[in-house]
């Protein structure tokens, strides 16, 4: 029997009322709403749980009736597949409810949230209750989650933009309905759960990561002093291959952590992009259409109005104010001695572009409120290639080379930031725009994304992320990593309920 049954609805209806079980078309088309070239995929049913108790009841009757349940927390993953879930006739379980702040510590510098709680909202508590801490969010919506990023391994833009990096302990509700804490929240009233993240005995809090195991309800992260001084710093540059000059400059920066936030080089095509998705979206998504083709003279007057060179370098200094000015010096003479032409914007040039502006507050952590993409959805079509590259030139011309090729053999444009994390890696987030309402093209873009997977790949670069549509063509490239993921989802999860094909981890798509 499956749980889409009456028999099944009408269960779950008495444990969460009948307010938070939707099954009219109007909600379940909105979640079924994508960016990606395969489609819309529609559910079957959208359960909206209060607590991690009601969250257990409904997966343990998922379970009875082997029935796949699809748990989200933001719904705002765009790039990668927003709310929906991987196969149609999934129950999504939307835990927007489970929204409270449990705990932010200001002696130690943490947060305790559920995963309903926002980068919005949070960010609020903090401003309201005048806490001197900041927080790191991501270059998306205000309502993404701050659990759902960590979850994901999402990058950010402070100090603490390794969002797994710096969190700290998790609840988890297994597909019995069992619930588990890890690290030292093994341990009844432990004292230390977010402040040491190994526990005892193994560490299992990267199995719920980019994962189907269990649905994490709780998640520790650590936050930052707000810092006695803070200085944006913004650099153009125009020359194409200034790129790889960037690299060389910021490598010793990073490692050395003159520059400690995550630092990004852009690109002018995706710097456009964003700026489109941080208010501006009137203004230049006529001008460029979905696939973000421009002539060169509207390229020149877009650079212009927006303070953009061909590359954009956007980093951040956090600390004493004598230290943030012996590192702008350092950071300013090696960039003026291997790129001349180069350009520091001052405060006021940064101000009047929006681009500019969101940078310099997402590198303090407060949201971009301006952030909207309903010009997007439902009509471009967006698909985010992340694959991670040693911070060298050889391997950024390499990757960069991979993706302009592979982009122009399909008629699409590179469109790309590299985000530098530890000064040793970096992610290379490479948008490929696409005009979702022509059948034809989104077919191409679909080649196009996999082609991308199959040639970084076989050069050894492997993406940290990917979207709902490619987790098993990308699992498939891992052997004997691919056989142990699904003897953990047997181990786990044997009636395959929990969003199955995530990462693409299905064990009815097994062999």
């Amino acid at each position: 029997m499956k749980l889409t049954e009456e028999q099944g609805l009408k269960e779950i209806e008495g444990i969460v009322g009948a307010a938070h079980l939707l099954t009219d078309a109007a909600t379940l088309a909105g979640y079924s709403v994508n960016m990606l070239a395969t489609g819309d995929i529609l559910p079957a049913a959208v359960v909206r749980p209060a607590s991690t108790e009601e969250l257990q009841q409904v997966v343990k009757i998922a379970n009875t009736y082997k029935t796949p349940v699809w748990p989200l927390s933001g719904g705002q993953n765009r790039g990668y597949g927003m709310a929906c879930a991987a196969k149609p006739g999934s129950i999504i379980i939307d835990l927007k409810r489970m929204n409270r702040i449990l705990e932010v510590n200001v002696e130690l510098a943490y947060a305790l949230v559920e995963p309903g709680v926002t980068f919005a909202q949070l960010y609020r508590y903090l401003r309201d209750n005048d806490i001197p801490l900041w927080m790191d969010v991501p270059s998306g919506s205000p309502e993404g989650s701050c659990l759902g990023n960590i979850t994901e391994r999402g990058a950010g833009y402070t100090p603490l933009g390794e969002k797994f990096l710096f969190s700290c302990g998790m609840e988890v509700v297994l597909a019995n309905g069992q619930v588990i804490r890890t690290g030292t929240g093994t341990l009844p009233n432990s004292q230390t759960w977010q402040i040491f993240k190994w526990g005892y005995g193994p560490s299992l809090d990267g199995l719920f990561t980019q994962s189907n195991f269990g649905i994490v309800t709780k998640a520790g992260f650590w936050l930052m002093p707000r810092p006695p001084a803070y200085e944006p710093l913004a650099v153009i540059m125009d020359e194409p291959e200034a790129v790889y000059k960037a690299v060389e400059v910021l490598r010793p920066l990073k490692l050395n952590m003159v520059i400690p936030n995550g630092a990004c080089v852009t690109h002018v095509r995706k710097a456009l992009g964003l700026t489109a998705c941080w208010g501006e979206g009137k203004n230049i998504l006529p001008q460029v259409g979905r696939r973000f083709d421009y002539s060169p003279e509207t390229l020149r007057e877009l650079k212009q109005t927006y303070r953009l060179g061909e590359w954009n370098f956007a980093g951040a200094l956090y600390g004493l104010p004598e230290t943030v000015q012996t590192y702008r010096r350092i950071v300013e003479n090696a960039f003026r001695s291997a790129l001349p032409g180069c350009r520091f914007l001052s405060a006021e040039e940064q101000a009047a572009s929006p681009y500019w502006r969101a940078r310099e507050k997402a590198m303090r952590g407060e949201p971009l409120w301006e952030f909207d993409m309903s010009d997007w959805e439902g009509k471009a079509g967006a698909l985010w290639i992340s694959p991670v590259a040693p911070v060298t030139n050889d391997a950024v011309g390499q990757q960069i080379r991979i993706a302009e090729e592979t982009y122009a053999k399909y008629g699409f444009h590179y469109a790309a930031e590299l985000i530098l994390g530890t000064g040793r890696d970096l992610h290379h987030i490479i948008w490929l725009l696409f005009d979702r309402s022509d059948a034809e093209e989104r077919s191409r873009a679909e080649q196009c994304e996999r082609e991308m997977y199959d040639r970084y790949c076989e050069v050894g670069y492997l993406p940290y992320r990917t979207g709902l549509s490619t987790g098993d063509y990308l699992m498939r490239k891992l052997g004997p990593f691919r056989d142990l993921c699904h003897d953990l989802k047997q181990l786990f999860d044997p009636n395959n309920i929990l969003s199955p094909g995530k990462s693409g981890i299905d064990l009815a798509n097994r062999s």
